[in-house]
């Protein structure tokens, strides 16, 4: 993946042919830093998830974007002819990070799937068992109240 650019303005020097696939691939690459920062601090593996498979939507559109000929290639074609062979080894590491979140996405599955579901049905088994027993105690409490202490007067 190329360098996220931090702004809407072309670089110095930038090559003003490839303006457009330019323009697209810096705002993907803003979409990306954005959820990139949600991923880092997620902590909900249902949310992690869901945002994994954003991010590999994206990121397969995004590098679609990038290998097309009127994208990076041109770019850099027009400005930097030189670099091309760098551009394909990104190009080739394009595959190893699809890889990667897919894989991730399918660890993520299996832990929302498996562990996670498991400690979310124990927790909402105890809040059902919790609720049960002050529901226990209330009503023990308003007969004991009401019908023992209170009928005695």
């Amino acid at each position: 993946m190329a360098r996220p650019a931090e702004t809407s303005e072309p670089p110095a020097g930038a090559p003003r042919g490839g303006s457009t696939a330019h323009r697209r691939i810096e705002d993907e690459h803003r979409r990306l830093n954005e959820l990139l920062r949600s991923l880092t601090h997620g902590h909900d593996p249902n949310r992690l998830l869901s945002l994994v498979d954003e991010l590999k939507e994206l990121l397969v559109e995004h590098f679609a974007h990038e290998e097309e000929p009127e994208g990076l290639h041109q770019i850099v074609g027009e400005g930097a002819a030189h670099r091309l062979p760098n551009l394909q080894r990104l190009f080739e590491e394009h595959r190893q990070i699809l890889a990667t979140v897919e894989a991730l996405e399918r660890r993520l599955g299996e832990l929302v799937d498996g562990p996670w579901r498991e400690v979310r049905d124990a927790i909402a088994a105890l809040a059902e068992t919790l609720r049960n027993h002050e529901r226990a105690e209330e009503d023990l409490f308003s007969e004991a109240f009401y019908l023992d202490i209170g009928g005695r007067s």
